[in-house]
């Protein structure tokens, strides 16, 4: 490094540190993504604490139920706890399943869809889709304005703080009538334009990064195997979008118009990449592939047999169920013991498999919304940054999907488990407990390849600019 461009860096530090609203701006922007960490980890918390709460409830009723197994019951209630425990006729409805997403450690750091769909459900055997369906009440204004977390501070308020330092890098210096002055300089304008951006890329990506740091090191260990790659890719996906802001700048700059242009434009590509472009593209996505949670709510309605007392109907409706399961026919007292238990678990499989079609299409339309926008990812590097930290700590829409699938084999896990019983008539002995259905969830095996290629792409965008710049500010003379 010679010693201009020294000279150079020890200006900018020394007009950094005495231009108090620079900061200002620096010092807001790292309580914000204090907070931001603080609000992330408060609502990962929140989840950890209910996850920790059902689990413990899971694990109490299940005591309670091999608890009845020791001895004779002597009270009623005992007697009770007996019935839900050995006959399928009431476990196949009372035993309550939990089906966990935990959070990821650094899930804090981007919430992304955590706080829109359910990361629990209680599975019995009854109806998947009354299950599935049945949702908890949430605040539809914070569900509609998003969380604050730090992927927000760092995609959002960072490109404005980027404008706010660099948009008057060389138009400032024409207008306060120091440019004649560097143009007497050993080093070329150009190359004093450069280190400057060089110069708040430093600052500014390093303020980011330590932000990131301290949401990275308070949320998890980066010790741990499953953080490292995540925390690397953070790190990088930070480093290269700031980078793709400053390059944009750079475009901006090397044309040497004045301030107000430099920033109405820069302001304009901001509003351009965060706000039109997401609006446009969510316009397409819900025109051409249009999407009504009312078409499900037929599904949360609690029905049943209209005349659970007419033993016809419960027959025929068993016979319907045995047809889709034929394993569970043959069983002498299939229609005379349990006929109203059998009757109702022959209902509510029933009703899955009719409404099966109407899911189908409801969960095919996400898809396609999702594939169709990701199809778009690459105009936008906004949008693209905010998925990728989605995407590196599990928080992602294509994390719920599988979430979803998975779901529904716990289910006929849960259901093969107990009607297999309830079916052939056969009670649930204390040795069946150590066979209960337990949900597995396949981890996915491209989550960070997707996120490594979408760094990719924001990295090439970033080059085409910079390169753009260079040769836009050499075609102005100014080397």
């Amino acid at each position: 490094m010679d010693k201009a461009i020294k000279t150079l860096i020890r200006y900018e530090w020394v007009s950094f540190i005495r231009n108090r609203f620079q900061l200002l701006m620096v010092g807001v922007t790292f309580l914000f993504g204090v907070y931001a960490i603080y609000y992330g980890q408060t609502e990962i918390n929140a989840q950890r604490e209910v996850i920790k709460e059902v689990m413990e409830l899971e694990q109490s009723e299940f005591g309670t139920y091999l608890a009845s197994f020791k001895g004779e019951p002597e009270t009623m209630q005992e007697e009770q706890n007996h019935d839900i425990a050995s006959k399928p006729a009431f476990a196949w409805y009372r035993h309550g399943y939990h089906a966990i997403l935990p959070p990821h450690d650094y899930a804090a750091l981007a919430i992304g869809q955590r706080d829109l769909f359910r990361y629990y459900y209680r599975l019995t055997g009854m109806s998947l889709h009354y299950q599935l369906f049945e949702n908890e009440l949430a605040n539809p204004v914070n569900l509609l304005a998003g969380n604050f977390d730090l992927s927000f501070v760092i995609v959002y308020l960072f490109p404005l703080l980027i404008i706010a330092f660099c948009y008057n890098l060389y138009s400032g210096e024409k207008e306060n009538g120091t440019l004649p002055l560097l143009y007497i300089q050993s080093i070329s304008i150009s190359r004093i334009v450069i280190v400057r951006l060089l110069f708040y890329f430093t600052l500014i990506t390093g303020l980011a990064l330590l932000m990131s740091l301290i949401g990275l090191f308070t949320s998890g260990s980066v010790l741990k195997e499953e953080n490292q790659l995540p925390a690397l890719l953070w790190i990088l996906g930070v480093v290269i979008y700031n980078a793709f802001w400053f390059s944009l700048l750079f475009l901006i700059v090397s044309y040497r118009r004045n301030s107000p242009f430099n920033a109405i434009t820069a302001a304009g590509c901001w509003l351009f990449f965060l706000i039109v472009i997401p609006s446009v593209l969510n316009i397409v996505v819900t025109t051409r592939y249009p999407l009504s949670s009312t078409e499900l709510a037929g599904l949360t309605r609690r029905t049943g047999l209209e005349n659970e007392n007419d033993e016809q109907e419960t027959k025929e409706v068993i016979l319907e169920f045995l047809a889709h399961k034929p394993e569970l026919a043959g069983s002498d007292s299939l229609i005379d013991n349990n006929r109203l238990a059998k009757a109702y678990a022959a209902y509510t499989s029933l009703k899955d498999i009719e409404s099966q079609h109407e899911v189908d299409r409801y969960n095919e339309q996400v898809r396609k919304r999702n594939i169709l926008a990701n199809r778009f990812h690459w105009v936008n590097p906004a949008v693209s940054m905010q998925d990728v930290f989605t995407h590196i700590v599990h928080t992602d829409l294509n994390t719920f999907l599988r979430f979803q699938d998975a779901l529904g084999m716990f289910h006929e896990k849960i259901t093969d488990f107990y009607f297999q019983k309830l079916f052939w008539d056969q009670r649930i002995h204390r040795e069946d407990y150590s066979k209960l259905p337990a949900f597995h969830m396949e981890k996915s095996i491209d989550r960070y390849t997707v996120a490594t290629g979408i760094i990719f792409q924001i990295a090439l965008l970033t080059i085409l600019f910079a390169l753009a710049g260079l040769v836009t500010i050499k075609k102005k003379s100014l080397i």
